[in-house]
């Protein structure tokens, strides 16, 4: 309460309880008003005229000065104790969430926590969220409950590796005590959230194997899947990650450029050049530029028609002119928060493209844009839009062409610090992912069709869901680029 306010309710509960003050008697003066300690001073206009002297009556000495207190010296602080230059640097928290952010999550999907349990880097998931250093071995938990701290439970010969995640810690010797241990941390908790899903619909979430969860529930605690929590902590970006992509996503464009130059140069030359050749000047391109991810993809001619196709050093063609070139690449900058781009790129090595090979990649270009078609109108309408349903648009559309039958993958997959990203994959093929997109993930949009031993091409991009919409963060390939384009003829 202001002091001026509370002076002047006390002045006047004053005046109420003991009655108004007593007027002076005719010529004398009045009794001085005591003087309110706690009084705030009047504020001091800036712009109010200068107040003009008042005359004094004559023969009036003025008083004199009166002398200024001498001043006290000012107290020196102690001085601060001087920084150990060998002390080690306080540790940073390991952790890639946020508690507040999980324990939101928690609350509205009513789960008394979120149980993230790895052994032998069997659960990716949990190992990235947590991020224990080192490469623990032995099996451990991790439970961020829905109020309070978070508990790890340990090997004890793998404390060490969990000394910057924050929470409270909790050694186990063996698995006599195991069980023992995971019913103190758990006590109280009904239902849990874990890296299940039911009849593995899911199985980039079910990472939990049976026994571990009949141990889990052993204990009577209900166990329900995690899809929902992974899709807002794991697979969003966040700026960093965001910016991240960009860079990788330029990157694997100009790389991409390279190889398709490199190719046309090698086979107008007549040189024999073979898709293992290319595929290692990418991945040294790759390491050159600080990027790290699998083997890129180079197949020519036949080979186009095995999506999964990769060559090696015994499983290799050459490259001729008349041939189908598809190139994938996928990559992240290396070091932690890296998020993954990928793009593929069809070539023609000649200089007209067969029309059996352009209309098979028209169909799936337009099969592309019909799924980002799909996704731009469900935001403007402020509707969620599931993983399947952006599959089907495109699936719609290749099967309208009469080539369902040769699209055999989904549409697209998450991506984020993996390239198998934890979010919402655009399938409704391999499996049927009811899942969200959710704002600040991305994902790819790759339609193919397939002809065996004849070609195969596939219109690949990525794309991240924004605050502004969907971005799509590589370029969108239209028409099959020709690489030994027809010299102009002279005049």
């Amino acid at each position: 309460m202001n002091r001026t306010i509370a002076a002047t309710l006390f002045a006047s509960l004053a005046s109420l309880a003991f009655g108004a003050p007593l007027a002076a008697a005719p010529g004398k003066p009045a009794d001085p008003q005591p003087v309110d300690p706690y009084a705030e001073p009047a504020p001091v206009d800036p712009y109010a005229a200068p107040a003009k002297p008042v005359a004094k009556p004559a023969g009036t000495k003025p008083a004199p000065a009166a002398k200024p207190a001498p001043a006290k010296p000012a107290p020196v602080p102690a001085p601060e104790p001087a920084a150990d230059p060998y002390a080690a640097p306080a540790a940073a928290p390991r952790v890639r969430f946020d508690l507040a952010a999980v324990q939101g999550l928690l609350a509205v999907q009513r789960l008394d926590g979120w149980l993230l349990a790895d052994d032998g880097a069997a659960n990716p998931i949990a190992r990235q969220l947590v991020n224990p250093d080192g490469a623990p071995q032995r099996r451990w938990f991790y439970l961020i409950p829905a109020e309070g701290q978070p508990i790890a439970l340990v090997h004890t010969s793998e404390m060490g590796d969990f000394a910057r995640v924050p929470g409270t810690k909790i050694a186990y010797t063996g698995y006599r005590d195991l069980e023992k241990s995971l019913r103190t941390m758990l006590k109280g908790k009904k239902t849990i959230a874990m890296e299940y899903s039911p009849k593995g619909a899911l199985p980039s979430i079910s990472r939990t194997d049976a026994g571990t969860l009949e141990l889990i529930r052993g204990l009577g605690v209900l166990v329900k899947g995690s899809e929902g929590l992974v899709s807002f902590t794991k697979a969003l970006w966040g700026p960093d990650g965001r910016k991240s992509h960009y860079v990788a996503a330029h990157h694997l464009t100009e790389l991409r450029k390279e190889a398709l130059a490199f190719v046309a140069k090698q086979v107008g030359a007549g040189a024999v050049v073979s898709e293992h050749d290319v595929q290692q000047r990418l991945v040294h391109g790759m390491q050159m530029r600080g990027l790290v991810g699998p083997p890129p993809v180079v197949a020519a001619g036949a080979n186009t028609a095995d999506p999964y196709y990769v060559p090696s050093a015994g499983r290799s063609a050459n490259i001729s002119r008349g041939d189908l070139l598809v190139i994938t690449l996928a990559g992240k900058v290396d070091g932690e928060g890296g998020i993954f781009a990928e793009l593929t790129w069809v070539a023609f090595v000649g200089d007209t493209v067969p029309d059996r090979m352009a209309k098979a990649f028209d169909v799936v270009a337009l099969a592309r844009d019909e799924a980002i078609k799909t996704i731009r109108a469900r935001l403007e309408h402020h509707r969620a839009v599931k993983g399947f349903e952006v599959d089907d648009a495109a699936r719609s559309f290749i099967a309208k062409a009469g080539w369902v039958e040769q699209f055999v993958h989904r549409t697209g997959h998450s991506i984020d610090s993996d390239l198998q990203g934890g979010g919402a994959d655009l399938d409704d093929y391999e499996v049927k992912d009811t899942r969200n997109l959710v704002q600040g993930s991305g994902f790819t949009i790759a339609p193919g069709v397939y002809f065996p031993n004849e070609l195969g091409v596939r219109a690949e991009v990525c794309a991240f869901l924004g605050t502004r919409g969907l971005e799509v963060t590589t370029p969108a390939q239209d028409a099959i680029e020709v690489l030994l384009p027809k010299s102009p003829s002279k005049p």
